[in-house]
Order: structure tokens, then sequence, then C-alpha cells
């Protein structure tokens, strides 16, 4: 929930966030804001997780990293 990502910002437990879809890839979330609360992730930047999946994820697209899922499909 919003209460549980706010408390573990409060705590400083919150390392990092990001978005993903379709055309987003991986997304990294530098602010939260709820409310009057402004929650900074990360100093703004992107996290290790983050980076990882999203190199991961644009490198099976792009077909730099092997496809062991059987996710992309060539189109000739």
């Amino acid at each position: 929930s919003i209460q549980e990502l706010a408390d573990a910002a409060k705590q400083g437990h919150l390392k990092e966030a990001f978005g993903t879809g379709t055309a987003a890839v991986i997304s990294p979330i530098g602010h939260l804001k709820w409310g009057d609360d402004v929650m900074v992730i990360n100093d703004g930047k992107i996290g290790p997780v983050s980076q990882k999946l999203y190199d991961t994820l644009t490198g099976i697209q792009w077909g730099k990293i092997k496809d062991t899922f059987g996710w992309t499909v060539e189109v000739k």
C-alpha cells in the first residue's frame, strides 16, 4: 500500500522503485508524492536492480542476450 511505501521511505528502507510496460520497458521512479509527503527514492537515480532488469530485458529484445524464455519471435 502507499502507507507501507511511505513508512519504508521514512525508515530508509525504500531503496528503489520502477514502473514497467511494453513501451516503458523499465522506468525508474525517482520521487513519489502522497499528500504533502514527497518520497525521494535513491536520490532520483536508477537503482542497481532496475538497471539490471532494464539491461537484461532490452538485451533480449535486441538479440544481444539469448532469449531462454521463448519471449521473442523473429519477424522476417
